[in-house]
C-alpha cells in the first residue's frame, strides 16, 4: 500500500493572537436603481440598498429597488500579508465589511427602513463608478440595466444575509469565506462586492468611498494567520503521526482521508481532531488511520478550521 500525504491550508480562525489585520479602503463604488434603469449615481457620496417596496422620509413608495456595488483593490494587502508572515506563507481567516449607516438620510430619494440583504462576490470586474449625483446623474458609469451582464449565479457566491441598524453609527458584516471570495482576495487585484435587498421594505443608507469624512467611509477588514505546514510524518502501526508548524492557539486542525484524490473535500473521512493551546509547531496523531492491508492509495489532509 502507498500512503500519500497532501496538505490543505482552510484556515478559517478569526480573532487569533497571531492574526494580522489589514484595512481596505474601496477604489470604486456606486448604487443603481430600478426605477431609474439608464442613470448613474458614482459619486452620490451614499450607497443604498433598497427593496421595491420601501418608502420614503414622506412615507411614499416611489423610489423603487436599489442595489450597490463596492469595488476593493488586495494588492496592498498581500504585499502587507506576505512581510508580516513570509511570501505566500499566510491564509485568509476573516473578512468584516464595515460601513456607517445614515437611518435619516436627507434627500428624499433615499428610502429608509431596516430588512434583510445580501452581500455577494462577483466575478464580473467590467463597471465604472461614474459620476452621477442624486441632483445630477448621468450616464457615464455603472446603471441598473447593467446588472444582466455583471451579474452571474454560476459565478458568484453569498457572503452571507443581515440586517441593518437602522441607526446613525458604524456598523460591520462578518463576510463568509468560500474559495471563489479568497482566492479573489489572494491575487491581489479588484474584489467586487453586490449588495442587494432580500426584503422588500428594506431603505439601507451608508456612506460611500467618496463621502466627506474619510473614516465614515467603507471599508474590508481582512484577518489572515500563519500557513501551517506539514513538518514530518511517521507511522506507528496504524496511527498516523503529523508534525506540523505554524499552528494557532484556539485553533481547530483536522486530518482527512481519502482513497480518491479527486473526490470533493466535502466527502473526505475525518480521522482526527486536535484544538492547539498554544501557538507555533505541534502534532496530531490520526489513531487507526492507517490501513496496511488496503489494495489501494490513501491520501491525508490537514485541514484548519
Amino acid at each position: 500500500m502507498k500512503i500519500v500525504l497532501t496538505l490543505l491550508s482552510s484556515v478559517l480562525i478569526a480573532g487569533s493572537t497571531r492574526a494580522a489585520f489589514f484595512t481596505n479602503s474601496p477604489d470604486a463604488d456606486a448604487f443603481v436603481r430600478a426605477a431609474a434603469t439608464n442613470l448613474n449615481y458614482g459619486l452620490a457620496g451614499s450607497l443604498s440598498v433598497s427593496g421595491a417596496n420601501a418608502t420614503n422620509s414622506m412615507g411614499v413608495i416611489t423610489n423603487g429597488a436599489f442595489d450597490s456595488f463596492i469595488r476593493f483593490n488586495t494588492a496592498a494587502m498581500v504585499t502587507n500579508f506576505n512581510t508580516v508572515f513570509g511570501s505566500n506563507n499566510w491564509a485568509i481567516s476573516g473578512a468584516r465589511l464595515l460601513v456607517t449607516e445614515v437611518a435619516a438620510p436627507a434627500q428624499a430619494i433615499f428610502n429608509r427602513d431596516t430588512g434583510s440583504f445580501e452581500i455577494r462576490w462577483i466575478a464580473n470586474t467590467n463597471w465604472t463608478e461614474g459620476t452621477g449625483t442624486p441632483m445630477a446623474p448621468t450616464m457615464n458609469g455603472i446603471v441598473y440595466t447593467n446588472e444582466t451582464t455583471l451579474l452571474n449565479s454560476n459565478t458568484d457566491a453569498s457572503l452571507g444575509v443581515f440586517t441593518n441598524a437602522g441607526a446613525n453609527a458604524a456598523i460591520s458584516f462578518q463576510l463568509a469565506l468560500p474559495s471563489v471570495f479568497v482566492n479573489d482576495l489572494i491575487a491581489g487585484g479588484e474584489v467586487d462586492l453586490f449588495l442587494t435587498a432580500a426584503d422588500l421594505k428594506i431603505g439601507f443608507t451608508f456612506n460611500s468611498q467618496n463621502f466627506g469624512t474619510a473614516s465614515a467611509r467603507p471599508f474590508v477588514i481582512i484577518s489572515a494567520v500563519p500557513r501551517p505546514g506539514i513538518t514530518a510524518i511517521s507511522l506507528n502501526s496504524t496511527n498516523l503521526v503529523l508534525t506540523a508548524t505554524n499552528g494557532v492557539a484556539g485553533g481547530t486542525y483536522y486530518v482527512l482521508t481519502s482513497t480518491n484524490l479527486s473526490q470533493p473535500l466535502s466527502q473526505w473521512l475525518p480521522v482526527a481532531t486536535n484544538v492547539l493551546t498554544a501557538n507555533g509547531n505541534f502534532s496530531i496523531t490520526a489513531t487507526n488511520a492507517v490501513n496496511v492491508s488496503a489494495p489501494w492509495q490513501q491520501f491525508f489532509i490537514l485541514q484548519t478550521q
